[in-house]
């Protein structure tokens, strides 16, 4: 009986081994690379006065920018795809793609690539997919580009004019870089499920504000002599948000800050040297995490007040550089002119779990 089962448990095993052996020399063999590239072109026979451009796809990065010579062609997308591994060995396009929506007739126009859900594209699979976009820099667009899996970065240069903006992925980083005299005519988004979302902006103008989230990962805004002429809006679930903004001017009577995390840090760096404008109202909240705003302004003009409130956690109100700011009475940290000033930040601090943090420097 023991005898017996010794010899079951030996062919059982010879038999492992060799499947596994199979298995591997299987694999092994059908080990291969597939690439491909393709450039479609967007030539229309007449133009609209603003070009709406659709960019989807379900994986890989896409990559926005535009021409720096002159071009017969209004959209210009170059494709790059590169894939290795395992089963991959003697495959086509057919094999891992669906067929390609390229609705080019007029605007609004369609680029849209989708992979197919078959369970190899899981199994060891490397893959580098690439959506490069080029822009005309003499046409207004809407540009909408959304992603499933994979980064999104736009870079616009000076001195150009964009309409409405959207920049969407579900898993990857977005960024929105702008140079000097930028308009964005309409209004801009930006958002992430997991991964960061951050936008640079240098003497841009917003016309309709900013609307940046992202669900899980670092949400960062950086601005520059900008003007701003909507709402600034960012939010973020589980992460941190960082803010610089260095001479705002708000093109509105007043304008919205609202900044929101429910788990994470957030910090704000205010410089003011030129007039603002208008007015900013808002609230910066977080659940769980620390509050840190550094503000400065040189300009009699402009004021500024901070309202704090935390459960659990402290309140640190400090005078830093020349002063300007009047001692705390109660959560409220104001500068002296905040009375006369014309314009003003007005701004709540809230936490449940945390400590809140104000440095402040102002001109009276």
């Amino acid at each position: 009986m023991i005898r017996s089962r010794k010899i079951t448990i030996i062919l059982v095993a010879v038999v492992l081994v060799g499947s596994a052996a199979v298995f591997g020399i299987v694999i092994f063999a059908t080990v291969g690379e597939y690439e491909y590239s393709e450039t479609y072109y967007y030539e229309p026979g007449n133009s609209s006065p603003i070009e709406i451009l659709n960019i989807e796809s379900d994986i890989g990065a896409i990559n926005i920018k535009y021409n720096k010579t002159p071009t017969e062609f209004y959209a210009k997308i170059d494709l790059d795809i590169h894939i290795r591994g395992p089963l991959v060995a003697g495959k086509s396009f057919s094999d891992f793609f669906k067929p390609i929506q390229w609705l080019k007739s007029s605007s609004p126009v369609t680029f849209d690539i989708d992979t197919k859900s078959t369970t190899w594209f899981f199994f060891g699979i490397s893959r580098r997919i690439t959506i490069n976009v080029t822009l005309r820099t003499d046409v207004i667009y809407d540009v909408n580009a959304f992603a499933s899996t994979g980064a999104i970065d736009m870079n616009v240069p000076q001195n150009i004019i964009v309409n409405k903006t959207t920049l969407s992925t579900s898993t990857g980083s977005v960024r929105l870089n702008s140079a000097v005299n930028t308009t964005f005519q309409g209004k801009v988004r930006i958002s992430t499920s997991t991964g960061s979302a951050k936008s640079y902006a240098i003497k841009t103008n917003f016309t309709q504000g900013l609307h940046a989230t992202t669900s899980t990962g670092s949400l960062t805004l950086n601005f520059t002599s900008t003007i701003l002429g909507g709402d600034l809006i960012g939010t973020v679930s589980t992460g941190s948000i960082n803010i610089k903004s260095y001479n705002m001017i708000y093109a509105q009577d007043s304008s919205i800050w609202n900044i929101k995390s429910s788990t994470g840090s957030i910090k704000v760096q205010i410089q003011q040297y030129v007039e603002m404008g208008a007015d900013v109202d808002g609230s910066i909240q977080t659940s769980t995490g620390s509050i840190d705003v550094d503000y400065k302004d040189n300009q009699a003009s402009v004021g500024a007040q901070f309202t704090g409130s935390t459960s659990t956690g402290s309140t640190t109100y400090t005078n830093i550089g020349s002063g300007g700011f009047n001692l705390p009475v109660g959560d409220v940290f104001s500068s002296i002119n905040y009375v006369t000033a014309i314009y003003k930040y007005e701004l709540s601090l809230s936490t449940s779990t945390g400590s809140i943090e104000v440095q402040g420097q102002s001109a009276y």
